[in-house]
């Protein structure tokens, strides 16, 4: 998925996402949390028991097949390729024996034991499964051999949001399992994830989801329909990268805001000698360039050196590892405009990996620039102040007699 899709799904089962990752939204940091999808994360923490067999009454819930096509269906989740992306229990456990995973394990995750206990009635289930294996003494199962899971990389990822949709107009009070029993006759379903927000440790569900499809021609079939519908409540539908876009587009708005709304104070407070100060550190204009779409091993010293390869003086580069996005400030009136015209598709090749630049102009320059200014007049202003106070007034020598409050017995000393 995208960036803004911070990794932390938890797929078909209500969760507790996490970093707007890679394409669907993660989830959980404040109201406003990273909406750009990614979320997958175990659906469910395995609870430590005993491993035994249940044989109560609660193991004998009468088996139908609505039961049974409940059980397939979690247990294909479970070994699923959204799930094993990111279940690191469960990843743990195919490791130890070629894929094998015992059944009194299984059992261990809840969803699967509160549908039923009894191992014969779940291995039933899964006769006919073209996703997992039983082995021979039935105490084991795994995900076939013939359906290898995919390589998790960014190709991957990107799949993954494209195939994904978008919803709002639930009821704050629904639960993964309304959620699926209404999706259940829908086609191609891959996994359900619930957006959430926290409150003093507790998680709330938003009203919307991100649901994902098992291919893309499912997906388009979907957004394809006129009206999409919860009892008699219209959804808002729209793409993920769409939402994940437009929710950025929100962000963007606000820092601008909230940047100007601070220099209009700052600029008001200080009156006219602020406003001299912006004036000398006038910052020239066509300097800056936007970059994104960065990754955790990019450092600013990387940055410098592939612009020194271009021959670009740099002023100033304004990003911190682990951030998507970054400015970069060249010396020169117009020197970003004439880099760009070094820069093919308007990419910057950084170690050999391509990330677009842009140039900022009208407003959002303004903004920024405006920022930068500030903070050069505040810098300079704190070195002035500091400078000011380290006069010689008041300075003890290191040898001063009085540095030690004894004057007579540090001249006897001397």
């Amino acid at each position: 998925m995208s960036e803004e899709i911070k990794n932390d799904a938890a797929a078909q089962q209500e969760e507790t996402p996490a970093k707007e990752n890679n394409g669907v939204a993660e989830e959980v940091k404040s109201e406003e949390n990273t909406e750009t999808a990614g979320e997958v994360k175990s659906e469910e923490k395995p609870v430590e028991k005993n491993g035994t067999e249940e044989t109560s009454a609660e193991a004998k819930t009468e088996v139908t097949p609505e039961l049974l096509t409940k059980i397939k269906k979690q247990v294909e989740f479970y070994f699923g390729d959204v799930n094993m992306q990111k279940d690191k229990f469960l990843i743990e456990q195919t490791r130890l024996d070629e894929g094998w995973v015992p059944m009194t394990v299984m059992l261990n995750f809840k969803i699967l034991a509160s549908l039923s206990k009894d191992i014969e009635v779940i291995l039933n289930a899964l006769e006919d499964s073209d996703l997992i294996e039983i082995s021979e003494d039935r105490k084991k199962i795994r995900r076939s051999l013939d359906k290898p899971l995919p390589v998790y990389n960014d190709e991957y990822r990107k799949a993954q949001e494209a195939r994904t949709i978008y919803l709002k107009g639930f009821p704050m009070d629904s639960t993964i399992e309304i959620l699926k029993s209404h999706f259940e006759t829908t086609d191609d379903v891959e996994t359900i994830i619930m957006r959430r927000y926290k409150v003093d440790k507790q998680s709330f569900f938003k009203g919307s989801i991100f649901l994902q499809f098992k291919t893309l021609e499912a997906a388009k079939a979907f957004m394809e329909q006129e009206s999409v519908k919860y009892k008699d409540t219209e959804l808002i539908k729209m793409w993920s990268a769409d939402y994940s876009a437009s929710k950025e587009k929100e962000r963007e708005e606000r820092r601008q805001k909230k940047a100007k709304n601070q220099l209009d104070k700052m600029e008001n407070a200080k009156g006219n000698k602020n406003k001299e100060q912006h004036q000398k550190f006038k910052v020239p204009k066509g300097c800056v360039l936007h970059i994104s779409n960065l990754e955790k091993s990019i450092t600013r010293e990387k940055i410098k050196k592939a612009l020194a390869e271009l021959d670009s003086e740099v002023a100033y580069v304004d990003y911190n590892i682990g951030d998507i996005e970054g400015y970069i400030r060249l010396q020169g009136e117009n020197s970003a405009v004439e880099l760009l015209k070094k820069l093919e598709n308007n990419v910057l090749k950084v170690e050999e990996r391509e990330f677009p630049c842009k140039l900022l102009e009208g407003e959002e320059e303004e903004t920024y620039l405006a920022k930068i200014q500030e903070n050069m007049a505040s810098h300079r202003e704190k070195r002035s102040d500091k400078g000011r106070h380290h006069g010689r007034k008041g300075f003890k020598r290191r040898h001063s007699p009085h540095r030690d409050g004894n004057a007579k017995r540090a001249n006897k000393d001397n």
